[in-house]
């Protein structure tokens, strides 16, 4: 008796395969028979799919749910979209390890969004993330990586000096205790406070650690925009010293000036893989990305995080230093001002009710309305809500994603993170707005390579070998759509909102999603690596 018959789907096995039709059933968590037909009269309960396509769940390896999965376990906004795991720990930023000594600096800085869960998380590990999150119940799967920013706040707090001997062995220990405890790896993010002030040789003896363990290096680079190239040679240097795998965190040329580098971007990634690096990279299907408004204060002004920021944002000297490094750049630092204008930059959140309504408009509009200097306008909500200011940047080109989209080593991350105001739209639209924009309008992709970079290639980087596919034995995590309908809705105006054409989420054999309603279950499970 299966608990779960899907009868006349599309089946869509994550492989890559052409799809065809059959019956798919599910028992005791897993898959157990993928046949043409199979009796509706052996089931607890049958699922009449015809039109639709069955899918594993999509894994979405790049997202910042560390805070909103504690607030919010149920996951709603991820599962709406066929998403059944995530991983979080993204950008060199991840919830633990904490330290007492660094931890009031740690969740002032990179981790202000942890809020009421400060004191549960006080000189926590990994293992007492999960246990946090397990015990709350989740409805949706989870993995984790450990950020590189979060290990330099424990050991050296917002220094920009190289470790000395005891701080890198105090971040090594720390990280070979997560990696021990179910850690996939390392994430960077580097061009954001405390990564952006890392060598690259602190990052090869820390990427050492998680190799011989067993994970993988994720990084947002060092510069997506004229440094690009550079970069890239940072990342394949990292994994051929450290001999670890390497994921290149969504994959992008920012700043119009350099599109026209992207065949050089995909020669040099191709020519790593032939070489033997163990090279991948995530993309999101939008030419607009999403930050901290902090990320356009030059590297020397965010030294000593927010609490040094503020006295030079208030010093006359420094600021006008501050704004001449912003407007003029500074060698070797991804200027953000400079590859978007302050027409493209958008401001989607601001903690303060009194500058609610700047939500939606760009620093451009803002700084006409309110008759001031855009730099001073910008430097202002910084001191007011610091970090927790979030920002839209239009600084890529689509025909750039669907090129990064379309590498056979290229999977789909929405590089979501929840957020008030007007978030990005990836954080409700990302998995479906590839089935719709690339699959069915732009045609860069096949419903089964789009699907494959969801869930089979995901999987087998993340090293799940009974996850990931439509597979007798693989765990029953599953999607069921509607190929023809299956779109976004968020937009930048509205982004608040769920996809259309999804019926039926399926996590860990228990239907989570039904007829686009969230059952209230709880199924989910913390994996470890």
């Amino acid at each position: 008796m299966y608990d779960i018959l899907i009868k006349h789907s599309t089946i869509i096995d994550g492989t890559g395969e052409p799809g065809w039709t059959g019956d798919v059933g599910v028992k005791n968590g897993r898959f157990t028979a993928i046949e043409p037909s199979i009796s509706a009269e052996k089931a607890r309960k049958t699922i009449q799919a015809s039109g639709l396509v069955i899918a594993p769940g999509f894994i979405d390896i790049h997202t910042h749910s560390d805070v909103s999965l504690l607030d919010n376990p149920l996951a709603e906004i991820k599962l709406q979209q066929g998403v059944t795991l995530e991983v979080v720990g993204n950008c060199g930023t991840s919830l633990v390890p904490l330290e007492p000594a660094t931890k009031d600096m740690a969740m002032a800085d990179a981790l202000s969004n942890l809020g009421k869960y400060g004191d549960s998380m006080e000189g926590s590990s990994f293992k007492d993330y999960r246990t946090l999150l397990e015990k709350k119940g989740l409805s949706i799967n989870v993995m984790g990586l450990i950020g590189h920013g979060t290990l330099r706040i424990a050991a050296m707090g917002f220094s920009d000096k190289v470790p000395d001997t005891g701080q890198m062995e105090h971040m090594k220990t720390l990280l070979d205790a997560a990696m021990d405890q179910g850690a996939l790896g390392m994430s960077t993010g580097l061009i954001y406070a405390p990564g952006i002030f890392a060598q690259t040789q602190e990052l090869i003896e820390l990427a050492r650690v998680v190799g011989k363990r067993g994970g993988f290096y994720a990084s947002h680079m060092r510069n997506e925009a004229e440094g690009v190239l550079a970069a890239i040679d940072e990342v394949i240097t990292i994994g051929e010293h450290a001999r670890i795998p390497v994921q290149i965190s969504h994959l992008k040329i920012t700043g119009n000036g350099n599109w026209g580098l992207a065949e050089q971007v995909i020669e040099k990634l191709l020519n790593a893989r032939e070489k033997g690096i163990d090279l991948t990279c995530d993309v999101y299907p939008y030419f607009s990305s999403s930050t901290s408004l902090t990320a356009l204060i030059p590297p020397w002004a965010i030294e000593g995080g927010m609490e040094k920021l503020v006295p030079r944002l208030q010093d006359s000297i420094q600021r006008k230093k501050i704004i001449h490094d912003i407007k003029y750049g500074v060698p070797g630092w991804e200027d953000m001002h400079h590859n978007a204008g302050w027409e493209k930059i958008t401001i989607s959140h601001v903690h303060s009710m009194e500058h609610k309504e700047v939500e939606g408009k760009t620093v451009a509009e803002i700084a006409h309305e309110r008759k001031v200097d855009p730099f001073e306008l910008i430097l202002a909500l910084i001191e007011q809500d610091g970090n927790r200011v979030k920002i839209i940047s239009e600084t890529m080109n689509e025909e750039n994603v669907a090129a990064f989209l379309k590498l056979p080593f290229a999977m789909v991350g929405s590089d979501s993170s929840f957020s008030q105001g007007k978030p990005h739209p990836r954080l409700y639209g990302a998995f479906p707005r590839v089935i719709r924009r690339f699959v069915r309008e732009l045609k860069v992709l096949t419903l089964e390579e789009a699907v494959h970079k969801m869930t089979g290639l995901t999987a087998r980087r993340l090293k799940l070998k009974d996850a990931g596919l439509i597979k007798k034995g693989f765990r029953a995590d599953a999607v069921l759509f509607d190929p023809k309908t299956f779109s976004d809705t968020a937009t930048y105006n509205n982004p608040c909102r769920f996809p259309e054409g999804l019926q039926t989420v399926i996590v860990n054999g228990v239907v989570v999603i039904e007829e686009s309603n969230h059952t209230g279950a709880i199924p989910g499970v913390f994996y470890c690596k």
